[in-house]
């Protein structure tokens, strides 16, 4: 009877899987986005020496560097943000350490990944916007 107490006692201490499975899912559509948003930031540095070599007040064009800016600062702060929430030697990056990380902690834990995924797709469509804006203009 000990025994049994002791398994349940150990099972019940052990995070959910599923919990863990989902936090590596979203982890994983971060990094992705992130990685992709990443290979862009050459772009939007290169619309914007684009722009500002025109040499031109129009306010449409000072709107688009600003929105290429801003979409850069966006992606800083994501980074800065997501670092600072989920260091690297630490669960989820590591992602064998969740061992003993109980339900609680892991729903918490998706719940902040859940934020920071739609602030890193928040960052993809100001890229988006951005991008696009900056291109038509050249055109």
């Amino acid at each position: 009877m000990r025994y049994i107490f002791i398994l349940l006692f150990l099972f019940s201490c052990a995070g959910d899987k599923s919990l863990h499975h989902s936090n590596i899912e979203i982890l994983d559509d971060i990094i992705l986005k992130h990685d992709e948003l990443m290979i862009e930031m050459k772009t939007l540095k290169d619309l914007k020496m684009k722009m500002e070599s025109l040499k031109i007040s129009d306010t449409t064009i000072v709107s688009a560097v600003n929105n290429l800016d801003d979409a850069r600062k966006d992606m800083m702060s994501f980074m800065k943000g997501f670092s600072e929430e989920f260091p690297y030697d630490k669960y989820p990056m590591q992602r064998d350490s969740f061992d003993g990380i109980g339900d609680k902690e892991l729903k918490q834990i998706n719940n902040k990944l859940q934020k920071q995924k739609e602030v890193v797709m928040e960052v993809s469509s100001k890229f988006s916007f951005s991008i696009d804006q900056a291109k038509k203009l050249l055109d």
